[in-house]
């Protein structure tokens, strides 16, 4: 029976919050998360009468956590290993402030969300009878920072927070540095379908059980990025992902800091090449996707990709268990 984590509806990640819950390395957990409208709905009404009540209140995106992480120390890197990830109620609605052109002072009745559903195991039911693929991913994941402030909807470098990135799935490892003592855990602003980018600002918002363990691993070098290692969901390729956090709310600054992170990475796989060589080689075997292109109000997030095929020729190893191996390189 696994232990279960009950959403306590944070809406801020900092040191000052208590742990609501504790878990232990490779102790398989139980997440729930609730979806980014703030609360459970039955039907398009409830809905509705939750938009209505909350409008201008800062209620989106409420995480779980933190969860202390017990034997975790300020230095060392959480591998959280993602297992499933269940959708219950989900819906979508037009943004007043993110994506790439959001509404302008918009009456409510613009703003009237789709409600969906599991279809079946692959498929989720759309609006007009449309019927898409069903791919679930975690929207944000964070540890507890030292000494920022993060608000509900913003990320940070390092830490986490929101992400918005589809490669965030079932069956994937992320990393992410630790700074304070227990780790403080967080997670919420699961979707259970979204394209890279999230162009229009919001995704299939969903509430969520997701289960996970995690394990407290020591770089060999200061870790300055999340990591995501597993196969990911567009190329449903083996890959390395190196999550870039974008200050100033500019989608640029977080290409350059996933570039910088896999810069940063590349010399630890090759370390007899040298820094100009590795830019030079990264430009041909990485790819760039945005986690949230653009909002007004938050920080845009990339993720440069490199599959496990070059990584293999950059590397000249062939590599049996993916995840593991790279750890072995990267962690002691």
């Amino acid at each position: 029976m696994f232990k279960i984590i009950e959403c306590n509806y944070q809406t801020n990640i900092n040191k000052e919050n208590n742990f609501i819950a504790s878990i232990k390395p490779k102790e398989k957990t139980c997440i729930k998360t609730i979806n980014a409208y703030g609360d459970k709905f039955k039907d398009l009404n409830e809905l509705m009468q939750l938009i209505y009540s909350k409008e201008g209140k800062t209620h989106h995106h409420p995480l779980t956590g933190p969860i202390k992480v017990e034997n975790a120390k300020p230095g060392d890197v959480l591998k959280v290993h993602i297992y499933t990830i269940e959708i219950e109620e989900m819906a979508q609605s037009l943004s007043r402030t993110a994506g790439i052109d959001p509404l302008e002072n918009p009456d409510i009745a613009d703003r009237i969300p789709i409600i969906s559903e599991k279809a079946s195991k692959n498929e989720i039911h759309y609006s007009n009878g449309i019927k898409l693929e069903y791919k679930p991913m975690i929207g944000m994941i964070a540890t507890t920072p030292k000494e920022e402030n993060i608000k509900t909807g913003h990320a940070k470098p390092a830490h986490g927070g929101n992400l918005d990135i589809p490669f965030i799935t079932e069956s994937v490892d992320v990393y992410i540095p630790v700074e304070i003592e227990g780790a403080g855990l967080y997670l919420g602003d699961v979707h259970g379908l979204q394209g890279y980018g999230e162009l229009s600002g919001i995704a299939m918002e969903a509430s969520s059980k997701v289960i996970l363990d995690v394990e407290i691993l020591k770089p060999r070098k200061k870790l300055e990025n999340i990591l995501v290692i597993g196969k990911e969901p567009f190329s449903e390729k083996e890959c390395l992902g190196i999550v870039g956090i974008g200050d100033k709310m500019k989608l640029e600054n977080s290409v350059y800091d996933a570039f910088q992170g896999g810069i940063h990475i590349l010399q630890e796989l090759i370390p007899t090449m040298s820094k100009n060589m590795i830019k030079s080689l990264l430009t041909l075997i990485g790819n760039t996707f945005n986690g949230q292109a653009f909002s007004k109000t938050s920080e845009s997030t990339s993720i440069v990709v490199i599959t496990k095929e070059n990584i293999e020729r950059v590397t000249r190893n062939s590599y049996r268990n993916f995840s593991k191996e790279l750890r072995e390189i990267m962690f002691m």
